[in-house]
């Protein structure tokens, strides 16, 4: 967990050309089929420190080196958890799911994106605010 988000930072932080950011992450999410083992992507809540109304999601694939990030203003998803899709054999094959304050309406709404491209599938109304530092976990059959 803590090498994943430590990589992930430094990695990224690097490859902002020219203009570095101060970029946080937390929650790194990899796909549970892979823990233990050599994995790819992990999938991190990311806070640009420099606009505090700008939190998302990251995708980072450490093996290709590459990036691609989900995220709109006033909008807090919580940690990312991914889900495989049933049958699946591909690491990255599944959806993300997150709880996402809307700070402009203090709403919450569980967001479902595609893990491939970050890609919105879904966004469901939720009865309750969630606030955006709670932690979650996906148990596969329950």
């Amino acid at each position: 967990g803590l090498s994943a988000v430590i990589v992930a930072k430094q990695w990224y932080q690097r490859r902002v050309r020219g203009n570095p950011k101060k970029l946080q992450v937390e929650f790194p999410y990899i796909n549970d089929a892979y823990r233990g083992l050599p994995y790819c992507y992990v999938y991190l809540q990311v806070w640009d420190m420099d606009a505090y109304n700008a939190m998302g999601l990251l995708k980072v694939d450490m093996c290709k080196e590459t990036s691609i990030g989900w995220q709109e203003i006033n909008k807090f998803p919580v940690e990312p958890v991914f889900a495989a899709r049933p049958g699946s054999t591909e690491e990255d094959d599944g959806i993300i799911m997150s709880p996402v304050l809307d700070s402009t309406s203090n709403t919450t709404e569980l967001y479902i994106w595609d893990a491939k491209n970050l890609e919105v599938l879904a966004i469901v109304s939720t009865p309750v605010v969630v606030p955006f530092t709670l932690h979650g976990v996906w148990i596969n059959g329950v």
